[in-house]
């Protein structure tokens, strides 16, 4: 029998206190001894829950009958309690709260593994929810953030309708010698707000501007740039990237398999293809799958490097131009390290 723990008994009938003593026995026995020499009440270890200690508190033994004893002396409770029965989660916790150097450790920890799950376990279920996603859902996010872009940057498109089914047939005929059997859909905008560029949409609605086709020395260079936007299609960048930014909705849908709480994301995508930038990881892979295209299809991978570096021309005349708008709404930035891997493609076949 271990040492008597002063307590507080609350009988669960009134509400008047009555100070006790407990006794824990190593056959798993609680007595409940009174000053007055009364009745001593025993209770196995199944009938009783100790409450886990938290520094200093007082803390509770549950009993049955809603009663309960309350324990101030924390110290004499832990002691007896490891005579009655293996150290519970609350003596752990305390011994933990009790060393700075444990407390130090743990910290350490969760920040490691916060910004593994962040730079890692994100990206991964963003991936993993984007393919998840139906094609009647990715087609309804599409139409949507092409309507709000009708209503904001887009004007109709100033082409000559024989001009537009030119490079449409142009664009069929190069995914057929490629074979690229996916289905994609070009549109033609107007847009001196945005000026010479190409957006890729979650339903694989590619939209090329008048100022882009008007920027280019040749149709092969169109067609080189709405490879790459392919790209961005078939890697499902578009959603990936939105994901990245909605780790919530990401655990849910990995969680519940219920992909129904992406279509709130809806509103984001319009303003991750006007006011941010593909990562430099997206583009690489964009760049890949373009180049693969271009080489299946006989085409010289030179036409993407080419357009890329008048485009970041255009950007940075507009920037000039327009107080740094440019800059920060143009979404594919082209680098030297880029154009340099794109050119060397052709030279390593």
């Amino acid at each position: 029998m271990s040492a008597g723990v002063p307590a507080t008994l609350y009988d669960g009938r009134t509400s008047r206190p009555q100070p006790v003593t407990l006794r824990f026995a190593g056959d798993g026995t609680l007595t409940i001894e009174t000053p007055e020499g009364g009745p001593v009440v025993a209770f196995h270890r199944a009938q009783v829950r100790v409450e886990s200690r938290l520094g200093d508190g007082p803390r509770f033994v549950r009993l049955p009958d809603d009663q309960r004893c309350e324990v101030t002396d924390n110290d004499s409770l832990d002691a007896a309690l490891r005579h009655w029965s293996a150290p519970g989660l609350g003596a752990w916790l305390h011994r933990v709260e009790q060393s700075w150097r444990l407390v130090l450790v743990s910290a350490v920890v969760l920040l490691v593994l916060g910004w593994v799950a962040i730079a890692h376990g994100v990206p991964w279920g963003a991936k993993h929810v984007a393919f998840m996603l139906p094609a009647g859902l990715l087609r309804t996010l599409g139409d949507q953030t092409l309507q709000t872009f009708d209503k904001t940057v887009f004007k109709p498109s100033q082409l000559d309708a024989e001009r537009r089914r030119e490079l449409q047939a142009k664009f069929t005929a190069f995914l057929n010698a490629a074979g690229d059997r996916d289905t994609y859909r070009i549109e033609f905008r107007a847009s001196p707000r945005l000026g010479a560029n190409a957006f890729a949409l979650p339903s694989g609605v590619i939209v090329i501007t008048d100022e882009l086709v008007k920027l280019a020395e040749s149709d092969e260079e169109i067609i080189a740039v709405v490879a790459h936007e392919c790209g961005h299609v078939q890697r499902r960048h578009i959603m990936r990237s939105v994901l990245q930014n909605s780790a919530i909705v990401v655990v849910m849908t990995l969680v519940t398999g219920d992909v129904s709480s992406v279509t709130a994301l809806g509103g984001a995508v319009p303003a991750l293809l006007l006011q941010s930038r593909f990562s430099r990881e997206f583009e690489a892979e964009a760049d890949a799958h373009a180049i693969e295209l271009l080489q299946r299809a006989g085409l010289p991978t030179g036409h993407l490097a080419s357009m890329l570096e008048r485009l970041e021309s255009s950007h940075r005349a507009d920037e000039d131009d327009d107080g740094g708008l440019m800059d920060y709404i143009a979404s594919h930035p082209p680098t030297r390290e880029r154009v340099k891997a794109i050119r060397d493609a052709d030279r390593d076949r």
